[in-house]
């Protein structure tokens, strides 16, 4: 049957499960003007691009189905009022005081976020996750069928847009089944006349079904010669968020990791077993196409002032100026010019992640008191004696310009109140005349919009503030990084078999690979007397912190690990901090104090929190899907 089909060739409006069953018999739509067929449409290379790309286009940030949505750092989310990401991610734990957060901490979430996160495109602004990622596996399963038809393809292009195809499609299944349980697998492309019974994958099968398309995809990629894509030519293309083969084998690591963590393991310790091969080959690979960790003097080129590292496996790069209209913007700076809210600020729990430079945990009270003893750290004096990162990632009282960008020179940061002057002293950001400052205790600060826990996030600022900016600045949403593979093949391999093993035919120790992360930054190695379950705790506190705020953690690491009854039901924290004398008990002239969060967003857990809600309507539309039923 011939379609006519619009030039820019799009795909009927679909979305979700709704969407794949509410398709007509023709997938593509129809502009009577036009004339092409289906076949005159997959026949060159450029129209079939034309086809396969609308993927990665923005279409003037009005495309709800853009794979730009399962990213992390969706940049302008808070513009337009779009699916609120950021509160599955990091951010959501860092002390933001606002009602969507509080309820989502809570488990509660509202049907108008339900349908943000799900299928309601009824707003314009609303970019459904499920709706966009089911069309792009439509997409990618329609661009697969239809490859022979494109005659002018060389066999390298024919082959690099199927490993874009089975990346996508992998990527897509991953990005549902992580955030809803595992998810239905489509293959081949559906039509209104298919049998609608496309049963419910346990977690486990469906991120092994990933891990498959992953490697198919790596398969074209090899064939097709290209495993990496950030030479100048691709800068100058703008082909850095095209996947390639080393970003291939590194989320089919990710995806075995995920199978094999407990909440989706089935095999025991051969799912540990095949994370760790799959992590293995993911590095032989990446180490092949040259990417490597980047030195410590140029670590947070990673995240903020180029356009790509050669640490950034695969990532989305940018450029925008940082101001409030921008996701970038409210997270990533002093929020001293927004009127009502704090902003999104660190929590004291996230800055006792970071160890001592002596490699002394402080999570807990227990862990502090062993610090102390040892005479590594001084509650009066915490951010001595550090972890490097947490200059790097976190503004706190005493920061100064060597750290914090925009600061006035020889200026540093006051985020404490002084009792003479009864009032919270703040610190001009040299570019705009803003202030960091503190809320604690003070409406009037909170409404100015100072942090609500005494500290700022440091790690993606370049020191602009505002809507004066004039310059846009390089950003990277670093999808996957050496760093974290490294990490993955930790994990895999201590258990697998213990820290001191290796995954077959590698070289590396889960210990040695553990400790070239913290090498980097300059961070002590891990006693060799550290055992698998000390270890397995170590690696989860790293992964915590080198990867903050990458999309990681909180929602996703804690689940899989299943840790989220108890990280989720900690009291959160911030730090009070007031301006003394100089004394023994308090050497800097400060005192600190913990304090617990005012309208503390932590929750008693319950085991439907694992999961996002999947609409009871759209589930009913597949007979053999099945929701989860929790107690």
């Amino acid at each position: 049957m011939k379609n006519n089909i619009l030039h820019t060739i799009k795909l009927t409006a679909l979305y979700g499960v709704a969407g794949i069953m509410a398709g007509g018999c023709s997938y593509l739509d129809v502009d009577p003007e036009l004339g092409l067929t289906q076949d005159e449409v997959f026949e060159t290379y450029t129209n079939y691009r034309s086809y396969f790309d609308w993927v990665y286009e923005s279409n003037g940030g009005k495309n709800m189905e853009r794979i730009h949505i399962s990213f992390p750092f969706y940049y302008d989310l808070f513009q337009s009022r779009t699916f609120s990401w950021y509160q599955a991610t990091d951010a959501v734990d860092c002390g933001l005081l606002g009602v969507s957060q509080l309820n989502f901490k809570q488990g509660i979430l509202s049907q108008e976020l339900i349908e943000q996160l799900t299928f309601d495109v009824s707003k314009a602004d609303y970019k459904p996750i499920v709706k966009a990622m089911f069309s792009i596996i439509r997409r990618c399963n329609i661009a697969i069928q239809n490859i022979d038809l494109c005659k002018n393809a060389t066999e390298e292009e024919r082959n690099d847009l199927l490993g874009q195809a089975y990346f996508l499609r992998a990527y897509a299944h991953f990005t549902l089944s992580r955030q809803f349980g595992g998810m239905p697998y489509i293959d081949h492309t559906l039509e209104a006349g298919d049998e609608w019974d496309l049963p419910r994958l346990s977690n486990h099968e469906a991120f092994t079904r990933v891990a498959e398309d992953f490697y198919t995809a790596y398969e074209y990629f090899k064939a097709a010669g290209i495993l990496r894509r950030n030479s100048a030519a691709d800068l100058a293309s703008k082909k850095l968020l095209e996947p390639a083969g080393a970003a291939a084998l590194g989320l089919r690591a990710r995806a075995l990791l995920y199978a094999a963590s407990p909440l989706s393991n089935k095999n025991g310790i051969e799912d540990w077993k095949a994370a760790a091969t799959a992590a293995a080959e993911a590095l032989e690979i990446a180490d092949e196409a040259e990417f490597d960790l980047r030195p410590k003097e140029k670590y947070t080129q990673n995240f903020v002032g180029t356009e790509t590292t050669n640490e950034t496996i695969w990532g989305w790069s940018y450029q925008t100026k940082q101001n409030h209209k921008n996701f970038m913007g409210i997270l990533c700076y002093p929020q001293s010019y927004r009127a009502g809210a704090g902003g999104n600020c660190p929590t004291q729990n996230f800055v006792d992640r970071f160890e001592t430079l002596d490699g002394d945990l402080l999570i807990t009270e227990e862990d502090r008191r062993a610090a102390i003893e040892a005479g590594h750290y001084n509650e009066q004096n915490p951010y001595a004696n550090r972890d490097p990162r947490l200059n790097l990632f976190i503004v706190h009282d005493g920061s100064t310009q060597t750290y914090v960008k925009g600061l006035k020179k020889g200026a540093a940061v006051n985020i404490h109140y002084n009792p003479e002057t009864k009032t919270y002293p703040t610190t001009n950001i040299s570019n705009t005349n803003l202030t960091f400052g503190i809320a604690w205790g003070s409406k009037d600060n909170d409404k100015n919009g100072y942090s609500n826990t005494g500290y700022y996030c440091n790690k993606y600022w370049y020191g602009q503030l505002g809507s004066k900016n004039t310059t846009s600045i390089w950003h990277i949403d670093p999808l996957l990084r050496v760093a974290d593979l490294y990490l993955m093949y930790a994990e895999a391999v201590n258990e697998a078999y213990g820290p001191s093993g290796t995954a077959e035919n590698y070289p590396l120790t889960a210990r040695e690979a553990f400790d070239i992360v913290r090498k980097r930054i300059g961070m002590p190695r891990v006693k060799s007397t550290v055992g698998q379950e000390e270890f397995r705790l170590r690696i989860q506190n790293e992964r915590c912190v080198e990867l903050a705020y990458e999309g990681h953690h909180y929602y996703y690491d804690i689940r899989r690990w299943k840790t989220a009854p108890e990280v989720m039901s900690k009291t959160l924290y911030g730090i009070y901090i007031e301006s003394v004398p100089v004394s023994e008990e308090h050497p800097i002239g400060r005192k600190f104090e913990r304090r617990p969060l005012p309208n503390n967003r932590q929750s008693t857990w319950k085991d439907y929190m694992y999961y996002f809600p999947f609409p009871d309507s759209e589930m009913y539309k597949l007979k053999n899907f099945v929701n989860y039923e929790w107690k």
